[in-house]
Protein backbone atom coordinates (compact mmCIF):
# COMPACT_ATOMS: atom_id res chain seq x y z
CA UNK A 1 0.00 0.00 0.00
CA UNK A 2 1.27 3.22 -1.00
CA UNK A 3 0.26 6.65 -0.27
CA UNK A 4 -0.08 7.72 -3.43
CA UNK A 5 -2.97 5.63 -3.73
CA UNK A 6 -4.59 7.06 -1.15
CA UNK A 7 -4.48 10.57 -2.38
CA UNK A 8 -5.76 8.45 -5.79
CA UNK A 9 -8.67 6.95 -3.63
CA UNK A 10 -9.88 10.45 -2.25
CA UNK A 11 -9.20 12.29 -5.35
CA UNK A 12 -11.64 10.11 -6.54
CA UNK A 13 -14.63 9.88 -3.97
CA UNK A 14 -14.40 13.72 -3.89
CA UNK A 15 -14.59 14.46 -7.85
CA UNK A 16 -17.56 11.62 -8.23
CA UNK A 17 -15.35 10.08 -11.08
CA UNK A 18 -11.66 9.47 -12.74
CA UNK A 19 -11.25 12.28 -15.09
CA UNK A 20 -11.19 15.33 -12.90
CA UNK A 21 -9.52 13.17 -10.42
CA UNK A 22 -6.70 12.31 -12.65
CA UNK A 23 -5.75 16.03 -13.55
CA UNK A 24 -5.82 16.68 -9.85
CA UNK A 25 -3.28 14.08 -9.03
CA UNK A 26 -1.43 15.01 -12.50
CA UNK A 27 -1.54 11.35 -13.54
CA UNK A 28 -3.46 9.85 -16.53
CA UNK A 29 -6.89 8.42 -16.02
CA UNK A 30 -5.46 4.89 -16.97
CA UNK A 31 -2.92 5.27 -14.20
CA UNK A 32 -5.35 6.46 -12.12
CA UNK A 33 -7.50 3.44 -12.63
CA UNK A 34 -4.59 0.97 -12.23
CA UNK A 35 -3.95 2.42 -8.73
CA UNK A 36 -7.14 2.08 -7.86
CA UNK A 37 -7.48 -1.50 -8.92
CA UNK A 38 -4.27 -2.18 -6.87
CA UNK A 39 -5.34 -0.93 -4.07
CA UNK A 40 -8.58 -3.16 -4.02
CA UNK A 41 -6.52 -6.48 -4.81
CA UNK A 42 -4.19 -5.90 -2.02
CA UNK A 43 -7.05 -5.31 0.54
CA UNK A 44 -9.30 -8.11 -1.12
CA UNK A 45 -12.30 -5.82 -1.82
CA UNK A 46 -13.95 -3.36 -4.12
CA UNK A 47 -13.42 0.24 -2.72
CA UNK A 48 -15.32 1.79 -5.54
CA UNK A 49 -18.36 1.03 -7.70
CA UNK A 50 -20.73 3.15 -10.13
CA UNK A 51 -23.77 4.70 -9.34
CA UNK A 52 -26.25 7.02 -10.80
CA UNK A 53 -24.33 10.05 -9.24
CA UNK A 54 -20.67 8.32 -10.62
CA UNK A 55 -18.53 6.97 -9.12
CA UNK A 56 -19.68 6.31 -5.00
CA UNK A 57 -17.09 4.37 -2.41
CA UNK A 58 -18.62 1.09 -1.52
CA UNK A 59 -19.60 0.45 2.83
CA UNK A 60 -16.06 -0.99 2.40
CA UNK A 61 -14.40 2.28 0.74
CA UNK A 62 -16.46 4.38 2.73
CA UNK A 63 -15.04 2.54 5.81
CA UNK A 64 -11.52 2.31 4.46
CA UNK A 65 -11.31 6.30 3.15
CA UNK A 66 -12.47 7.53 6.54
CA UNK A 67 -9.14 6.20 8.03
CA UNK A 68 -6.98 7.31 4.44
CA UNK A 69 -8.16 10.55 5.29
CA UNK A 70 -7.05 10.48 8.80
CA UNK A 71 -3.75 9.68 7.76
CA UNK A 72 -3.61 12.19 4.31
CA UNK A 73 -4.26 14.80 7.40
CA UNK A 74 -1.81 13.65 9.78
CA UNK A 75 0.91 13.30 6.59
CA UNK A 76 -0.37 17.13 5.98
CA UNK A 77 0.53 18.47 9.84
CA UNK A 78 3.53 16.79 9.42
CA UNK A 79 4.63 18.15 5.79
CA UNK A 80 3.10 21.72 7.98
CA UNK A 81 5.34 21.12 10.81
CA UNK A 82 8.53 20.51 9.04
CA UNK A 83 8.01 23.37 6.54
CA UNK A 84 8.14 25.83 9.73
CA UNK A 85 11.46 24.43 10.33
CA UNK A 86 12.49 25.18 6.94
CA UNK A 87 11.47 28.35 7.18
CA UNK A 88 13.34 29.02 10.25
CA UNK A 89 9.99 29.89 12.43
CA UNK A 90 10.86 27.17 14.88
CA UNK A 91 13.84 25.73 16.75
CA UNK A 92 16.62 26.32 19.08
CA UNK A 93 19.77 28.72 18.73
CA UNK A 94 22.26 28.85 21.41
CA UNK A 95 24.33 31.89 20.83
CA UNK A 96 27.46 32.69 22.63
CA UNK A 97 29.57 36.00 23.19
CA UNK A 98 31.80 38.05 25.11
CA UNK A 99 30.20 41.64 26.56
CA UNK A 100 32.30 44.11 25.61
CA UNK A 101 33.00 42.64 21.74
CA UNK A 102 28.80 42.68 21.19
CA UNK A 103 26.49 45.31 23.36
CA UNK A 104 24.51 46.05 20.46
CA UNK A 105 23.50 41.71 20.87
CA UNK A 106 20.95 41.23 23.02
CA UNK A 107 18.71 44.12 21.17
CA UNK A 108 18.96 42.10 18.22
CA UNK A 109 18.68 39.18 19.86
CA UNK A 110 15.04 41.30 20.73
CA UNK A 111 14.05 42.52 17.51
CA UNK A 112 14.42 38.82 16.11
CA UNK A 113 12.12 37.22 18.56
CA UNK A 114 9.68 40.23 17.73
CA UNK A 115 9.56 38.38 13.95
CA UNK A 116 10.09 34.57 14.85
CA UNK A 117 8.65 34.42 18.22
CA UNK A 118 8.74 30.45 17.79
CA UNK A 119 12.53 30.23 17.69
CA UNK A 120 13.84 29.82 21.22
CA UNK A 121 16.68 31.75 21.79
CA UNK A 122 19.47 30.97 24.40
CA UNK A 123 22.81 33.44 25.39
CA UNK A 124 25.62 33.02 27.49
CA UNK A 125 28.67 35.25 28.30
CA UNK A 126 31.59 34.45 28.84
CA UNK A 127 35.41 35.22 27.82
CA UNK A 128 36.78 34.89 24.94
CA UNK A 129 38.13 31.03 25.44
CA UNK A 130 34.81 29.75 27.17
CA UNK A 131 33.11 31.42 23.92
CA UNK A 132 35.52 29.25 21.14
CA UNK A 133 35.28 26.42 23.37
CA UNK A 134 31.49 26.08 23.14
CA UNK A 135 31.27 26.57 19.51
CA UNK A 136 33.86 24.32 18.86
CA UNK A 137 32.45 21.65 21.50
CA UNK A 138 28.83 22.30 19.47
CA UNK A 139 27.23 23.56 22.87
CA UNK A 140 26.97 26.88 20.99
CA UNK A 141 25.57 27.40 17.50
CA UNK A 142 26.62 31.50 16.88
CA UNK A 143 29.90 33.10 18.14
CA UNK A 144 30.23 36.81 18.47
CA UNK A 145 33.81 37.78 19.57
CA UNK A 146 36.91 39.53 18.36
CA UNK A 147 39.69 37.07 17.06
CA UNK A 148 42.82 37.34 15.79
CA UNK A 149 44.84 35.74 13.55
CA UNK A 150 46.52 32.93 15.72
CA UNK A 151 42.48 32.07 17.47
CA UNK A 152 42.20 28.42 18.34
CA UNK A 153 41.62 25.91 15.35
CA UNK A 154 37.94 25.47 14.73
CA UNK A 155 36.01 22.44 13.13
CA UNK A 156 36.02 22.83 9.40
CA UNK A 157 32.09 23.16 9.69
CA UNK A 158 32.50 26.95 11.29
CA UNK A 159 32.10 29.95 9.15
CA UNK A 160 33.86 33.08 9.70
CA UNK A 161 32.29 36.39 9.11
CA UNK A 162 33.92 40.12 9.61
CA UNK A 163 31.21 41.82 11.48
CA UNK A 164 33.57 45.17 11.83
CA UNK A 165 37.02 46.06 11.73
CA UNK A 166 37.29 49.04 14.24
CA UNK A 167 40.42 51.25 14.73
CA UNK A 168 42.10 50.94 17.92
CA UNK A 169 42.98 54.01 20.38
CA UNK A 170 44.78 54.95 22.77
CA UNK A 171 43.38 56.74 25.98
CA UNK A 172 45.05 58.23 29.02
CA UNK A 173 44.17 60.83 31.41
CA UNK A 174 43.17 63.90 30.28
CA UNK A 175 46.29 65.68 31.64
CA UNK A 176 48.92 63.18 30.99
CA UNK A 177 51.22 64.85 28.82
CA UNK A 178 50.81 62.65 25.99
CA UNK A 179 47.42 64.29 25.88
CA UNK A 180 48.74 67.63 25.90
CA UNK A 181 51.45 67.40 23.43
CA UNK A 182 51.37 69.00 19.91
CA UNK A 183 51.15 66.07 18.50
CA UNK A 184 47.80 64.91 20.09
CA UNK A 185 46.35 68.35 19.56
CA UNK A 186 47.10 67.95 15.71
CA UNK A 187 45.70 64.50 15.11
CA UNK A 188 48.54 62.48 14.60
CA UNK A 189 48.66 58.93 14.61
CA UNK A 190 51.20 58.35 18.05
CA UNK A 191 53.66 55.30 17.08
CA UNK A 192 53.46 52.62 20.01
CA UNK A 193 57.33 53.51 20.87
CA UNK A 194 56.21 56.44 22.54
CA UNK A 195 54.60 53.97 25.43
CA UNK A 196 57.54 52.52 26.01
CA UNK A 197 58.13 53.00 29.57
CA UNK A 198 54.83 54.15 30.79
CA UNK A 199 52.60 51.63 32.42
CA UNK A 200 49.93 50.26 30.66
CA UNK A 201 46.74 48.94 31.52
CA UNK A 202 46.31 45.25 29.38
CA UNK A 203 43.44 43.40 28.44
CA UNK A 204 42.63 39.78 30.40
CA UNK A 205 44.89 36.78 28.79
CA UNK A 206 43.39 34.44 25.93
CA UNK A 207 41.95 37.63 24.30
CA UNK A 208 42.26 38.88 20.52
CA UNK A 209 43.43 43.01 22.19
CA UNK A 210 46.08 41.27 24.27
CA UNK A 211 47.34 39.11 21.54
CA UNK A 212 46.88 41.69 18.94
CA UNK A 213 48.82 44.64 21.50
CA UNK A 214 51.36 41.78 22.43
CA UNK A 215 52.41 41.21 19.23
CA UNK A 216 52.69 45.02 18.48
CA UNK A 217 54.92 46.00 21.27
CA UNK A 218 57.04 42.59 20.54
CA UNK A 219 57.36 44.17 16.92
CA UNK A 220 58.66 47.91 18.49
CA UNK A 221 61.43 45.98 20.33
CA UNK A 222 59.60 46.31 23.95
CA UNK A 223 57.54 44.82 26.13
CA UNK A 224 54.58 46.38 28.16
CA UNK A 225 54.71 47.16 31.88
CA UNK A 226 50.99 45.87 32.80
CA UNK A 227 49.69 47.32 36.03
CA UNK A 228 46.40 46.47 35.73
CA UNK A 229 44.73 43.49 33.48
CA UNK A 230 41.11 43.45 32.60
CA UNK A 231 38.89 43.20 29.72
CA UNK A 232 36.01 45.76 31.24
CA UNK A 233 35.64 48.78 29.28
CA UNK A 234 34.33 50.58 31.97
CA UNK A 235 37.40 49.30 34.25
CA UNK A 236 40.02 50.32 32.30
CA UNK A 237 38.25 53.75 31.58
CA UNK A 238 38.13 54.26 35.40
CA UNK A 239 41.89 53.33 35.72
CA UNK A 240 42.57 55.20 33.03
CA UNK A 241 40.86 58.54 34.10
CA UNK A 242 42.65 58.29 37.40
CA UNK A 243 46.04 58.43 36.07
CA UNK A 244 46.97 54.65 37.26
CA UNK A 245 48.29 54.16 33.31
CA UNK A 246 47.57 53.99 29.61
CA UNK A 247 45.23 51.46 27.66
CA UNK A 248 44.82 50.98 23.99
CA UNK A 249 41.14 49.97 23.02
CA UNK A 250 38.66 49.69 19.94
CA UNK A 251 36.60 52.90 19.23
CA UNK A 252 33.47 50.99 20.09
CA UNK A 253 34.26 51.04 23.75
CA UNK A 254 35.06 54.86 23.43
CA UNK A 255 31.04 55.74 23.16
CA UNK A 256 31.47 55.56 27.47
CA UNK A 257 30.97 58.99 28.44
CA UNK A 258 32.54 58.76 32.08
CA UNK A 259 34.62 59.51 33.46
CA UNK A 260 36.53 61.91 31.04
CA UNK A 261 39.37 60.65 29.38
CA UNK A 262 42.05 61.73 26.11
CA UNK A 263 41.77 59.70 23.11
CA UNK A 264 44.59 59.59 21.00
CA UNK A 265 44.76 57.82 17.53
CA UNK A 266 47.71 54.99 17.70
CA UNK A 267 49.52 53.41 14.21
CA UNK A 268 48.18 49.93 15.11
CA UNK A 269 46.14 46.77 13.18
CA UNK A 270 42.68 46.70 13.34
CA UNK A 271 40.42 45.08 15.74
CA UNK A 272 38.70 42.95 14.08
CA UNK A 273 35.26 41.15 15.76
CA UNK A 274 33.63 38.23 13.91
CA UNK A 275 30.78 36.60 13.97
CA UNK A 276 31.19 32.52 13.89
CA UNK A 277 28.60 30.03 13.21
CA UNK A 278 28.25 26.18 12.80
CA UNK A 279 27.00 25.42 9.20
CA UNK A 280 26.24 21.63 9.51
CA UNK A 281 24.03 20.28 9.75
CA UNK A 282 21.88 22.74 8.17
CA UNK A 283 19.80 23.96 10.67
CA UNK A 284 17.37 26.60 9.18
CA UNK A 285 16.93 28.19 12.76
CA UNK A 286 20.40 28.93 13.23
CA UNK A 287 21.06 30.19 9.33
CA UNK A 288 17.95 32.86 9.64
CA UNK A 289 19.42 34.26 13.28
CA UNK A 290 22.78 34.06 11.79
CA UNK A 291 21.79 36.24 8.96
CA UNK A 292 19.61 38.51 10.60
CA UNK A 293 23.03 39.26 13.16
CA UNK A 294 25.31 40.09 10.46
CA UNK A 295 23.07 42.82 9.24
CA UNK A 296 22.14 44.12 12.58
CA UNK A 297 25.23 44.12 14.21
CA UNK A 298 27.20 45.32 11.36
CA UNK A 299 25.17 48.22 11.21
CA UNK A 300 25.70 48.79 14.77
CA UNK A 301 29.54 48.55 14.89
CA UNK A 302 30.29 50.44 11.95
CA UNK A 303 27.80 53.19 12.85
Amino acid sequence: MELRQLEYLDAVVRHGGFVRAAQEVYVTQSALSQQITRLESELGLALLRRGPRGVEPTPAGVEFLSHARAILGELAEARAAVSEHLDGARGVVRVAATVYDAPALPEALVAFHRHHPQVQLALHHGAAAQVTEQLAAGTADIAVLAISESRPKLPAQVSVRTLAEQRLWLISAVDDPLARSERARGGAALELDELRGRPVIMPERGTALRELLLRAFTEAGFSPLPLFETSDPQTIRQLVAAGLGLSVVPEGWLSLEDPPVATLPVRLPAYRIAMLASTEPRVPARDLLAEHLARALTDELES
